[in-house]
């Protein structure tokens, strides 16, 4: 029979409650006897959620320093239907013999049901190519997509689908700095000299970039003046020079002053903002199933007095929860940090040349989690060849206006961890950046006379 698990509700508020360490232990104990041979199992702490096997040692550390995942109703080698479980389960629903935890779940199905909640009954409950050629939402329609290259395999007999294949690549290129060319060739070598004919794997870094597009990792181009005066976007998108100081928006060769083409045709900008759109971004993080409970943890971790852990407990955090109580009574939305500032990405620094990208922190995460790159979000490329200066407002707007309309309207959320709807909304607490970059963001002088922000002096 499974142990108690009253000892479980001590995890978020008193992990140093004696009844809190007897359970820890007598939990262990069970889960290593069921698992026989195996020498590690899943960690249910708040940190690795489940995810990753630890070793006995480790998984009592972790119990112990972060406690155990909110709602964890089932053993980490998985306990049988009718042992003590928070949730009740008939025999009927599932057999006497089934594991609540499988092991062999295939990951991407997991994350495509994370992010596509709303559609993922469809592929269970009717996966007929008549379904899917009716009048069906744009969600619908990426999930399906996804879908069937989650099911295809990657050539007869592989264990892989071409969608993991994909996925598992580009994720290989860009912790090993690849170039697209490379990626290329990789991909060539891989399809005409060790895989079968019969593999489905694509032969570009284009065609594997638009397999991917639909799990809303993709950027926006926006055209922007050689002057930094005005972005070509929205009423001024079909624009061809600049309304301000009517500079081209195009490359002109220096000899025939002609507009210069790409290779296929394609007229090259002077200037491209890079924008990638936050709200898809920040709903991931809640539809996804192993970093939803994390979104609440400023909220609901147990807090130290005169300790500060996060930016929750400074009076910053404090006067803005008093000021906006209606925002701040949904401890869900996001409070987030700007960080911006340039540099040069090449290596050559004889040529000067200074990028300015602009990230979002995200902190209603842990400590341990919202300043890794990993939970980082990039919202926009700032084009050099210089800094922006101050015209950094100009290429700012487009994510102002989201902003704005998360702070004013919100946008509808799935939560994978309470599985429910509700209206996210986020506010940009504070900005994070060094002197000069400090003065181009607020508008202020930051030398001279009245050079310090605070006294003016």
């Amino acid at each position: 029979m499974a142990p108690c698990k009253e000892w479980m509700k001590h995890s978020r508020n008193d992990r140093l409650n004696v009844a809190y360490e007897i359970g820890v232990e007598n939990f262990l104990r069970y889960a290593f006897e069921k698992s026989g041979e195996i020498e590690k199992i899943k960690c249910p702490c708040v940190k690795c959620s489940n995810a990753s096997f630890q070793s006995l040692n480790m998984v009592k550390d972790h119990l112990l320093t972060y406690g155990i995942i909110e709602g964890y109703t089932f053993c980490i080698t998985g306990e049988r239907v009718g042992e003590d479980t928070f949730e009740s389960q008939s025999s009927e629903e599932v057999g006497d013999d089934e594991l609540l935890d499988d092991d062999n779940e295939n990951e991407m199905d997991t994350i495509l049901r994370d992010f596509f909640p709303n559609c993922s009954g469809f592929a269970e409950n009717d996966s007929s190519s008549e379904l899917r050629v009716e009048d069906l939402n744009e969600d619908a329609k990426k999930f399906f997509r996804l879908f069937d290259d989650m099911q295809k395999p990657l050539f007869q007999g592989a264990k892989s689908s071409r969608l993991s294949t994909i996925v598992n690549l580009l994720h290989i290129k860009t912790l090993g700095r690849w170039s697209n060319d490379s990626f290329t060739m990789l991909l060539q070598y891989l399809k005409d000299h060790l895989l079968p004919k019969d593999s489905t794997l694509p032969t570009s870094y284009y065609d594997a970039k638009k397999t991917t597009k639909d799990l809303g990792l993709s950027y926006k181009k926006i055209n922007a003046c050689v002057n930094d005066c005005m972005l070509f976007w929205k009423d001024d998108e079909q624009l061809e020079y600049c309304k301000i100081c009517n500079a081209s928006r195009w490359k002109q060769g220096k000899n025939s002053g002609e507009i210069r083409m790409k290779e296929y045709g394609k007229r090259i900008p002077e200037k491209v903002l890079r924008y990638f759109p936050l709200k898809p971004r920040l709903q991931r993080l809640f539809m996804c199933s192993k970093t939803a409970h994390h979104m609440r943890w400023h909220h609901e971790r147990s807090v130290k007095d005169g300790v500060i852990e996060l930016p929750a407990d400074g009076k910053a955090w404090q006067h803005f929860d008093e000021k906006y109580a209606p925002f701040s009574s949904e401890s869900r939305n996001f409070r987030l940090g700007l960080i911006s500032d340039g540099f040069n990405p090449f290596s050559n620094v004889a040529k000067p040349y200074s990028i300015w990208p602009v990230m979002l922190v995200p902190y209603n995460l842990p400590p341990s989690m919202c300043m890794k790159p990993s939970s980082m979000l990039l919202a926009m490329l700032i084009p050099g060849p210089k800094g922006p200066c101050d015209a950094i407002d100009v290429y700012l707007q487009p994510l102002m206006e989201e902003l704005k309309e998360f702070w004013e309207v919100g946008v509808e959320t799935y939560d994978a961890s309470k599985k429910v709807i509700f209206k996210m909304r986020a506010a940009l607490l504070s900005t994070i950046n060094d002197f000069p970059a400090y003065g181009m963001l607020s508008g202020c002088s930051t030398k001279g006379k009245r050079a310090c922000p605070c006294c003016h002096k």
